[in-house]
C-alpha cells in the first residue's frame, strides 16, 4: 500500500514510453479514467499511512511496557528527538536509546514485579499535503510501580511529528506533556507530582532544554495540540498524464487498488468486532459475545486453559456469572490499542490489543485488571469472526491495595470451569518477567507485511473499469469518513479535558444537540456552549483535573456518507487538589452529520455508568443519581433516556446489531 501511488506512476510512465507499445498492448484508457485511478490510489495510500502511524505509536507503547528500549528507539528516524515531561530534548536515535536506557535504570527489560504500562489512546492523526510527514496527538495513561515498594498513576498527551522515509513511517519528534505523576495511595487529590516532570533528570544531560516549560500537577497546563484551529489538509494532486496507458494495464492496477481498499475495510471491521465484544462483556451479554466467534473459535487465558468451540466459549462466559444486565456487578472490559494485520489473501487476520478493566461485585470486591490479547480472526461468508481470543493477564490487583502492594494471579470473576485443554503459555502476570509474543515484525526494522492479494484483473473494458472504480471509491470514502469521525470524537475529548468550551462547541453543527448525565437536551450550538458552563469556567485552573478520555469507538457511516453514529467509552480522572478525586465511566452514543464536506456533531449523548470517589472505589460505592437538570441553566428538552448507575445497572441502547448474528 505504501508504494501504491509510486508504483502506479511508474506503470503510467511505462505506458507512455511509446505509442507503438501502447497500441500493441491494446486500447488506451481515457485521461479522465487514468486520473480517477491515480487519485484513488493516492487516497488509499493516505488512508493506509494513517493506519501505519497508529500501528507505529501503539507499538511504542507495547515496547515501553516491557522495557524493550532498543525496539522503542528503532521506531525513530535517524534525526528523531524525544522529550518526555520536563527532562529536556535528546536528539538523534542514539541519544533516544541512551535516554530510554537511563529511564530504565541502565538495563534492558523489567525486573520481576515491575510494572511499566503505557496505554496509547485517543489518536488524532493528520497527514501533510504531500503525504511525507504527519502530526499526531495521543493520550498516554501510565501504571508504574514495583511490587512491594511503590505504585503511581501517570497521565498526559503526546503531540508528535512523524516522517515517511523510503516508504516507512518513523517517529520524528516525540513530545509527551506530563499532566500528573502521583502515588496510587491517595491519588491526585492528596499528592502533587512526585518527580516535577523529570524521569531521568541529572542522570543524562539533555542536548537541549525543555522546549515548552510548564507546570505539572497540581499546576494546570494546556498543551499546544496540533489540531487547534487547523484547516483540513488538501492533498497534492497526482500529475496529469501526457498520454494514457493501455486499458489492460489499468485493469491490473484497479484490481490491486480494490484489494488494498478491501484490506483497509477488513481492518475496520475487525476493530469494530473486537470493540463490540468488549461492550457485550460489560453488560454480561454472554450469548451476544459468543456469537462473535467462529464455530471452531476458542478462548485461552494464559496459564489457565483453553475453551474450544463456540458452545464451550459460551459456557465459559456463563460461568463468569449470571447472564444479562444485573445489579451490583461492574465488569467494564475496555478493548484498546489495536495493532491489526490482515493476511494477503484477506481470509484471516491477527491482532494485538490491550485490556484495561474495572471489575467489582458490590459489597464483596473491586479490582483493576490489565492484559494483552494476541488474537486470531477468520473471514467466513464475507463476515469477520473471532477465531481465537488469547488473553495474557498483566495485572490484577485489589482496588484498595494497588499494584505496589498486591498481585493476584487472576481476576476473581474467573470461573472454576475446567478447560478443554491446558494453556499453551505460562502464567503471565507482572510479578514475573514475561513478554507476550508479538504476531508482527518491528514496524520500522522488520520485514514489510505482504501486500493484499488482488483478484484476477477484469478485462480491459472502460465501462467496467469505471463501474469498478466507482465501487472502490464508495468503499474508500467510508474508510476516510471513519478516520475523520474518530479524529473528531477524540478532539472533543481533548477539548473537554482542558475546558476549551468555545473550541468544543465549534465541533457541533449549527443545530447540534448535547445531552450529558441526565441534565437534559440542549439544542443548537449556542445552547451547547451554554451547557458547557455547567462543568466550570472555560480554561483550566491550578488544582483542577478534568481528564475526560474517549476510548473504544465503534463507528458506522450511513450508506449515503452524509451521517454516522458512534458508540464510544468515557473514562475520566477528575477532581480538585486537596479536596476530592473522582472516577467517571460512561458510554457515548453519538450522531454526526457531514456539512460542506466536514463532519460535525449532530447529537452528543453520554450515559454514565458510575461516579466513584477515588478513596472509595466500587466495592462499597453508595447508590447515587446522575447530576440531573440544573434549574439555573435549564435544558431545552428533558432527557431522552433515563438510566441508573452502578451499583444498579443499565444497558445503553446500541445503534448497531450484532455484526455476526445480526441480532
Amino acid at each position: 500500500m505504501r508504494r501504491a501511488v509510486l508504483g502506479g506512476l511508474a506503470l503510467m510512465a511505462a505506458g507512455f514510453a511509446s505509442a507503438g507499445s501502447a497500441a500493441a498492448a491494446g486500447p488506451a484508457a481515457s485521461a479522465e479514467l487514468v486520473q480517477q485511478l491515480a487519485r484513488l490510489e493516492q487516497r488509499a495510500t493516505r488512508a493506509e499511512d494513517v493506519n501505519a502511524i497508529k500501528r507505529l505509536q501503539r507499538s511504542w507503547g507495547y515496547y515501553l511496557d516491557k522495557g524493550l528500549w532498543d525496539e522503542a528507539a528503532n521506531l525513530f528516524s535517524d534525526d528523531g528527538t524525544i522529550e518526555m515531561g520536563l527532562d529536556g530534548v535528546y536528539a538523534g536515535r542514539k541519544r533516544v536509546r541512551e535516554y530510554l536506557y537511563a529511564w530504565g535504570g541502565g538495563r534492558k527489560g523489567l525486573l520481576p514485579g515491575q510494572l511499566n504500562e503505557h496505554l496509547q489512546l485517543m489518536p488524532v492523526v493528520d497527514l501533510s499535503a504531500d503525504g511525507h510527514s504527519a502530526q499526531g496527538t495521543w493520550r498516554d495513561v501510565l501504571l508504574i510501580g514495583q511490587l512491594g515498594k511503590e505504585a503511581y498513576w501517570g497521565e498526559g498527551p503526546y503531540v508528535n511529528d512523524y516522517v515517511k522515509q523510503d516508504g516507512v513511517w518513523k517517529i520524528r519528534h516525540l513530545h509527551w506533556f506530563q499532566t500528573l505523576y502521583v502515588p496510587y495511595a491517595g491519588g491526585w487529590s492528596v499528592h502533587g507530582d512526585v518527580n516535577a516532570g523529570q524521569f531521568v533528570g541529572a542522570k543524562l544531560t539533555p542536548d537541549a532544554p525543555t522546549t515548552i516549560p510548564y507546570k505539572t500537577w497540581p499546576g494546570a497546563f494546556t498543551p499546544p495540540f496540533h489540531f487547534k484551529g487547523a484547516a483540513p489538509v488538501t492533498p497534492q494532486p497526482p500529475p496529469v498524464p501526457a498520454t494514457a496507458p493501455p486499458l489492460a494495464q489499468l485493469a491490473e492496477r484497479t484490481a490491486q487498488l480494490a484489494a488494498d481498499v478491501q484490506r483497509l475495510d477488513d481492518q475496520y471491521q475487525i476493530e469494530n468486532l473486537q470493540r463490540i465484544y468488549g461492550y457485550y462483556l460489560d453488560k454480561g451479554q454472554w450469548s451476544q459475545a459468543a456469537a462473535l466467534f467462529a464455530a471452531n473459535g476458542e478462548v485461552e487465558i494464559a496459564g489457565r486453559g483453553t475453551y474450544r468451540g463456540q458452545g464451550h466459549v459460551l459456557n465459559y462466559l456463563r460461568a463468569l456469572g449470571p447472564e444479562g444486565v444485573i445489579e451490583n456487578r461492574l465488569y467494564d472490559n475496555m478493548q484498546l490499542q489495536p495493532v491489526i494485520h490482515v493476511a494477503a489473501d484477506g481470509r484471516s487476520a491477527r491482532g494485538r490489543w490491550r485490556l484495561f478493566a474495572q471489575l467489582a461485585q458490590a459489597g464483596a470486591f473491586d479490582e483493576w485488571e490489565t492484559g494483552v490479547y494476541e488474537n486470531e480472526y477468520v473471514r467466513e461468508g464475507g463476515v469477520w469472526k473471532i477465531r481465537r481470543l488469547h488473553l495474557y493477564p498483566t495485572l490484577v490487583t485489589p482496588y484498595a491495595d494497588g499494584w505496589g502492594k498486591t498481585s493476584l494471579p487472576y481476576a476473581r470473576f474467573e470461573p472454576a470451569l475446567p478447560p478443554d485443554a491446558p494453556s499453551r503459555d505460562p502464567h503471565s502476570n507482572f510479578d514475573q518477567v514475561y513478554v507476550v509474543p508479538f504476531h508482527y515484525a518491528h514496524p520500522v526494522t522488520g520485514a514489510r507485511p505482504a501486500r493484499a492479494r488482488p483478484a484476477r484483473a477484469a478485462a480491459g473494458d472502460a465501462a467496467a473499469l469505471t463501474a469498478q472504480l466507482a465501487q472502490v471509491e464508495h468503499q474508500l470514502s467510508r474508510e476516510e469518513d471513519v478516520a475523520q469521525i474518530e479524529n473528531l470524537q477524540m478532539t472533543y475529548g481533548y477539548y473537554l479535558a482542558t475546558l476549551q468550551w468555545d473550541e468544543l462547541a465549534d465541533l457541533f453543527d449549527a443545530n447540534g444537540t448535547i445531552e450529558i448525565a441526565l441534565r437534559g437536551i440542549y439544542v443548537g450550538k449556542s445552547a451547547v456552549r451554554r451547557n458547557l458552563n455547567l462543568y466550570g469556567q472555560a480554561g483550566l485552573d491550578d488544582g483542577v483535573l478534568h481528564n475526560h478520555m474517549q476510548y473504544q469507538p465503534v463507528i458506522h457511516v450511513a450508506p449515503d456518507g452524509q451521517s454516522a453514529r458512534i458508540r464510544s467509552r468515557a473514562f475520566s480522572m477528575m477532581g480538585n487538589f486537596g479536596k476530592s478525586g473522582m472516577w467517571m465511566g460512561g458510554i457515548y452514543e453519538n450522531q454526526f452529520i457531514k456539512v460542506d464536506g466536514r463532519w460535525k456533531f449532530q447529537h452528543d449523548q453520554v450515559m454514565n455508568s458510575y461516579f466513584t470517589p477515588y478513596e472509595t472505589g466500587w466495592k462499597d460505592l453508595a447508590q447515587r443519581p446522575a447530576p440531573g437538570i440544573t434549574a439555573t441553566n435549564p435544558p431545552d428538552l428533558p432527557p431522552s433516556v433515563q438510566f441508573e448507575m452502578y451499583p444498579k445497572n443499565f444497558l445503553p441502547p446500541y445503534h448497531y446489531a450484532n455484526p455476526v448474528s445480526g441480532q
